[in-house]
């Protein structure tokens, strides 16, 4: 997110404009800007320009200030920003659940502080579906670009009092090859991190500063031709790159060196990046990006994403609030003169960051104030966090060993292992409590792993190894504890028709063996002799127990039964008809009943504890019984207890 203004050159105020178009057009989905996110990358070279220009004109003359430099980038960031948090602060106080408005708080005292990226580099992912709650999401590009703010100066002026101008100059291309090396490793191995971090965007700002270091003398002649080039590349990037590319990675080199060759050209004349329209675009384009996410949010908070008028009307709404906000916040904050030192105004500055993020973290801290909500809303919302205590340190995300945790009493033999995907780990603690602690049970959950050797799921990361990890639990539990009941349990349907909780529904599976496949005969076929092989490797040296799939409720029970709750008192539990899952399973049940036949293992049905015989219960009397969509909470959980016992009675 870029917010340097230029008064001398007018493209990059065009420059600035194409940015903001790419990325609220992206995230408004409009056809077209599958890599509109491209956009802040060219916002990060521009700003580096920026930024380096002010740095290096200044302490050659001799007058460069430190704590003006801070204070400049305080007047032109902080007001707009805090204007925006007290904003989103108040909608959430009247339209958020406890639990959502806590998160906000976290969310806004992160943004105020720029530590932003690092919190949203802990939750999600930018482009997963979850980061569509995330009223601030947008903020972790300001976080980066205020981080470089403060620390590249300080680089700058010690380089500067050790070496030569010359040197200082190869020493930050070394720090930007520095950089692009590391962003380049990490967006492969961690692409999260790559994504968020200043020492893997730190490339594309100083990338910025080389071109100003470096000057290019363009002749006239050529100078429309360098220009139509670099547009060329910001378009390819902003039309052919989509959210499953590895980003930023070697692609974003593309915008870079577009926006870098737009800049050296330096082109005024051009009627693209020149023009009434975009400088004005660009002008105000700090305010859009600050406000354009929130309204997107919004729009989704009410599930009206697929509505192209309101999208239209939220685009809209994005430009008719940031000029609203370039023109009775950042133009006036800017242009504020006080007769106090630097200093003082510095801490002016800093008290307000410290006072809205102190106002924030209470919101948190009080739990997003429960108190402005009905009782029933509160229990139902809780439940989104009653999940499985165990799971952060037993449940398996990456490799191929196992915590092997054990509950119960240690000190005795192994009663039970359950092994499984998050549906394992959602109902762990039911099993538990069915086997009782004189047989202590040991887990072998992994995350979305069905338990299949050599499995694999599509878009993973490298240090993703599901199907070696069940090779290898299955290798270790042909010679250990022999004759354990072992209880499988699996999100099983979902690695046959994909996710049911997303709008946007594919029909390709989730899973491969050896390559992507779409979801044929040929497809079933494979994963029915997969299935079965692995149930019957299993269950040559134990009892196995097969749980049939859970109830998918398709929306999230807690968050809806609250919003419901919230809306209208006692609001009707959420249901699912009972043929709907049947149409989803009945796959997934033919093959279980052939490994059951060919194999001898077990089944165990949650549809008696789960539903009647017209619908299944995402919620009972106002209490949900999962903490999501499709994961059992720790309440809900326990309505499948009898079926677990069922093993030893």
């Amino acid at each position: 997110m870029q917010i340097e203004k230029s008064a001398f050159r007018t493209d990059i105020n065009g420059l600035r404009a194409i940015a903001v178009l790419a990325v609220v057009f992206f995230h408004f989905n409009v056809k077209g800007f599958s890599g509109g996110f491209a956009g802040v990358d060219i916002f990060f070279v521009i700003s580096g320009f920026l930024m380096t220009g002010i740095i290096f004109r200044k302490t050659d003359s001799g007058n460069f200030n430190l704590l003006g430099f801070y204070l400049s980038r305080a007047k032109r960031i902080v007001p707009a920003l805090a204007f925006l948090c007290l904003s989103v602060l108040l909608i959430g106080w009247i339209l958020l659940l406890p639990s959502e408005y806590q998160e906000l708080g976290k969310h806004v005292a992160a943004s105020i502080s720029f530590l932003s990226n690092h919190i949203y580099l802990r939750e999600a992912g930018y482009f997963d579906a979850y980061s569509h709650t995330k009223w601030l999401l947008h903020t972790w590009s300001l976080s980066v670009e205020w981080q470089f703010y403060i620390i590249f100066p300080l680089i700058v002026l010690t380089i500067r009092k050790l070496f030569s101008t010359t040197i200082t100059k190869c020493l930050l291309a070394i720090l930007t090859a520095a950089s692009f090396a590391l962003c380049v490793k990490l967006s492969s191995s961690s692409p999260d991190t790559a994504f968020y971090i200043l020492p893997t965007r730190a490339w594309e700002l100083l990338a910025g500063g080389l071109v100003f270091l470096f000057p290019a003398q363009i002749h006239e002649r050529y100078r429309n031709f360098a220009t139509v080039v670099g547009l060329c590349l910001i378009t390819a990037s902003i039309t052919l790159f989509d959210s499953t590319d590895v980003w930023p990675g070697w692609l974003s080199l593309i915008p870079v060196a577009g926006t870098a060759l737009l800049i050296f050209s330096a082109n005024q004349t051009s009627v693209i990046i020149n023009n009434r329209i975009f400088a004005s675009l660009g002008e105000a384009s700090y305010s859009i990006c600050l406000w354009h996410w929130p309204i997107v949010v919004l729009i989704g908070y009410y599930g009206l994403s697929d509505n192209l008028n309101v999208l239209t009307a939220g685009i809209v709404s994005s430009l008719f609030l940031g000029y609203l906000s370039l023109h009775i916040i950042e133009t006036p904050a800017r242009k504020l003169r006080l007769q106090t030192s630097q200093t003082a105004q510095l801490a002016g500055y800093a008290l307000i960051v410290l006072l809205i993020g102190a106002g924030a973290t209470s919101v948190f801290i009080k739990q997003g104030f429960e108190s402005r909500v009905s009782n029933r809303v509160v229990v139902a919302d809780r439940e989104r966090k009653n999940n499985n205590p165990a799971s952060k340190s037993c449940f398996t995300a990456t490799g191929v060993t196992s915590p092997k945790c054990i509950f119960g009493d240690t000190s005795k033999r192994v009663g039970v292992i359950v092994m499984g995907n998050s549906h394992s780990d959602s109902t762990v603690s039911a099993v538990v409590e069915a086997a009782g602690p004189d047989r202590p049970t040991l887990y072998l959950g992994y995350l979305s792993c069905l338990t299949i050797p050599d499995m694999k799921l599509q878009n993973m990361p490298s240090n993703y190894q599901c199907g070696d990890f069940v090779a290898r639990q299955i290798a270790e539990l042909r010679s250990s504890l022999p004759g354990t009941p072992l209880i499988i349990t699996n999100r099983t349907s979902v690695y046959i028709f994909g996710h049911n909780e997303y709008k946007d529904k594919t029909s390709d599976p989730l899973m491969y063996f050896n390559e992507p496949t779409t979801l044929d005969n040929a497809y079933k076929e494979e994963f029915r002799k997969r299935y079965i092989s692995s149930m019957c490797e299993l269950s040559k040296h134990r009892p196995v127990y097969v749980t049939k799939p859970i109830p998918e409720m398709t929306v999230n029970v807690p968050t809806t039964l609250a919003r419901n709750e919230k809306k209208h008192a006692n609001a009707p539990d959420i249901t699912l008809p009972l043929e709907d899952y049947y149409h989803r399973n009945t796959f997934a049940i033919s093959v279980m009943n052939e490994a059951a036949e060919r194999c001898g293992i077990h089944l165990l049905d949650p549809v008696p504890a789960l539903c009647d015989t017209k619908k299944c219960y995402g919620s009972i009397n106002g209490v949900p019984l999962y903490m999501d969509d499709n994961h059992l909470s720790e309440f809900g959980n326990k309505k499948l207890i009898p079926m677990f016992e069922t093993i030893w009675n």
